[in-house]
């Protein structure tokens, strides 16, 4: 039985939520939840309308220029969205973008087969909706209920039923299982495609229904009926992959087992599949005493239902032709950022080091876990044994006023879904996740490209061997209005290399509360960053770092100057408290306090506790101000969220004496 303790936690945990819940939640912040339909064919139009919060006077954005919406003039949520001719079938993000700024992105599915509505009547089988394959049925679950459909299926032809979900942004959890005319079951499938080939001409219903029976608007799913070659492929699941397999990888060549090994030479990249079911292959190679190598398997994060094992293993042979292994080690599974609430980079692929204990021949060994029952179709890996190749990756999110939080004791997750939205004269900040490769553990300098006049971003620098980093977006008080991409950057100096990469961004898919005990979090890589500068009156108050850059050894101290500016439209202000950010570890760091009669304070940052390595970081500071404004032409109580220009720390190492 929990301890009264934890239960004080989870209610301290509970209060903390409901009461900052609402910071800056009287502003209005435009969230894109539902589309009616979610895709059509290439060519084709098709009406959709949008369920949210704060869409007035919306348009809808989509990430391909051939896809278009005209609003309704009489149902300004409705719109009649038009699909080119030459649109590839694909996934595409939209967001909506009004008087209030920009949404999340949603998906948008472009096919190329026949579109068919499902019935909300064919509830049983004998009410079992007919179909004819190839096409794709278009609909939402409902709760406590199956959804049947009927089809004439050849004999010895195959067919996939494959159901999108998860793909669309849905919170559906699709379970699939084939009956045939007398009602015997077939074959089931969970959250993957159900293949089946009948050998003679038949008859067959097909149950769809989610897998625990929830439903309702945002449980909707494209569900795919026909032949392999006419259904969509597993590419357009977009695997988090951010570096290619190597060029000119190798086949794998069959027979290849533990008793006869495929013979291979470092570095080596080997394209293979794991079947049939229980499948193990084996490469044998010489290594050096003291090399050490990267040993990376790509499978999952190729969209193959895997679970890979990579095991190196040093092979010994007698002269009499006997052979035996030893210095065993498994190459574990290496997800990217584990945990984050807004970076889904969890995979089972095996990611790390390898290093030879002696001269001689070694092998590598690889199993499926998930592939030990019954043979099916061949699930494809690449693996690689190269020398480290230090690069990164960056992921953006937007950071809101209350940062996403995976779990809390005995609660849910607590997951805010925003899109980038700024004010005038606000200060925003945007989240920089760091996926780092081979070891690599160096500084990385950020940037932002393609802003327009009146919005800007001071340079940013995340620290060695840190995970993130924030990069802060300003607004001039006279900002336009305006709405576009945003390219965000970083660049690394690599060996003697200057490396550059733009950032992807990530976005949560659903929000939840403290209150909720539900799904783990969400979310995935939009197409791009979508900037909005709100046509809405200026933040009343702006804080400013005095200096850009400071100096101060790592385990020194270091002064940083505050100062807080009121806009000529708001009136006297109060004494405001900040808090630094930026550094692991400045959560337990006291707060400044900024009086409103001189509006300037100084704080000592002591960097001892913070056990830094030399480098550069940058530290911000967040605070919040009470204050009227105006929303929806009604004066409200408001909390703002006031951010300060970053401060760039060059933190070295003490001169020695």
């Amino acid at each position: 039985m929990p301890h009264p303790l934890e239960y004080r936690t989870a209610l301290a945990a509970l209060v903390l939520f409901c009461t900052l819940g609402n910071v800056g939640a009287q502003i209005p912040e435009p969230r894109l939840n539902v589309l009616s339909s979610q895709g059509t064919r290439s060519g084709g139009t098709i009406q959709v309308s949008l369920t949210g919060i704060d869409l007035e006077e919306s348009i809808l954005r989509f990430s391909h220029p051939g896809i278009s919406a005209v609003r309704d003039a009489q149902k300004p949520l409705n719109f009649a969205v038009s699909v080119a001719a030459d649109v590839p079938a694909g996934l595409y993000d939209v967001r909506a973008a009004g008087l209030h700024g920009v949404t999340n992105p949603r998906r948008f599915e472009v096919g190329a087969l026949p579109e068919v509505e499902a019935s909300s009547k064919a509830l049983t089988r004998e009410l079992s909706q007919e179909v004819a394959a190839p096409c794709v049925v278009s609909g939402t679950a409902l709760k406590q209920a199956v959804q049947w459909f009927k089809l004439k299926a050849a004999a010895n032809q195959e067919l996939v039923f494959d159901c999108h979900a998860a793909l669309l942004d849905s919170r559906m959890e699709p379970q699939l299982v084939l009956y045939d005319e007398q009602g015997r079951e077939l074959a089931r499938s969970r959250n993957r495609p159900l293949r089946w080939k009948p050998s003679a001409e038949e008859t067959l219903h097909l149950a769809l229904r989610d897998f625990i029976s929830n439903g309702g608007p945002e449980h909707f799913y494209r569900l795919y009926i026909g032949q392999p070659e006419a259904l969509p492929r597993a590419a357009m699941k977009q695997p988090l992959v951010f570096w290619e397999p190597a060029a000119g990888a190798l086949p794998e060549v069959e027979p290849n087992d533990l008793e006869r090994a495929q013979k291979a030479a470092l570095p080596l990249a080997i394209r293979g599949t794991f079947s049939p079911a229980k499948d193990v292959d084996v490469f044998e190679f010489e290594a050096k005493k003291g090399e050490t190598w990267w040993v990376e398997c790509l499978s999952q994060r190729l969209g193959a239902p895997t679970q890979p094992r990579v095991v190196l293993e040093r092979v010994l042979r007698t002269p009499d032709g006997k052979t035996t292994i030893s210095d065993s080690s498994e190459i574990k599974p290496a997800p990217l950022l584990p945990g984050d609430p807004d970076f889904n980079g969890h995979h089972f692929d095996p990611v790390g080091p390898f290093t030879a204990k002696e001269d001689g021949l070694y092998r590598a060994v690889l199993r499926d876990l998930n592939n030990t029952a019954q043979s099916g179709p061949a699930r494809p890996y690449v693996l690689e044994i190269r020398k480290a190749v230090a690069d990164f990756a960056l992921v953006a999110c937007v950071l809101p006023p209350i940062p996403n939080k995976a779990f809390v004791t005995f609660t849910g997750p607590l997951i805010t879904v925003r899109a980038a939205n700024i004010r005038p004269n606000q200060m925003l900040p945007l989240r920089v996740l760091v996926v780092r490769r081979d070891g690599f553990e160096g500084e990385i300098h950020l940037s932002a490209e393609g802003l327009p006049p009146g919005l800007s971003a001071a340079p940013s620098v995340i620290g060695p061997k840190q995970t993130e980093g924030t990069l802060l977006l300003a607004a001039a008080p006279d900002a336009a209005p305006w709405t576009g991409p945003l390219k965000l950057s970083g660049r690394a100096q690599v060996g003697d290399a200057s490396l550059v990469r733009l950032a992807s961004t990530t976005t949560p898919l659903w929000e939840s509360s403290a209150t909720e005990f539900v799904e783990p979090p969400r979310s995935r890589i939009a197409a791009e960053m979508t900037v909005a500068v709100v046509g809405d009156a200026p933040f009343p108050s702006v804080v400013h770092a005095a200096q850009p850059t400071a100096e101060t050894t790592v385990s020194g101290k270091v002064k940083i100057g505050l100062k807080v500016e009121r806009h000529a439209s708001a009136g006297p202000g109060v004494a405001l408290k900040f808090k630094p950010l930026g550094i692991p570890g400045l959560d337990k760091a006291k707060d400044i306090e900024v009086p409103a009669k001189e509006g300037v304070a100084e704080y000592e940052l002591d960097l001892a506790p913070l056990k830094l390595a030399p480098g550069a970081y940058t530290v911000w500071f967040r605070g919040e101000e009470k204050t009227k404004r105006m929303v929806k032409g009604k004066e409200m109580d408001a909390t703002l969220v006031l951010c300060s220009n970053p401060i760039i720390l060059n933190v070295k190492e003490p001169a020695k004496p």
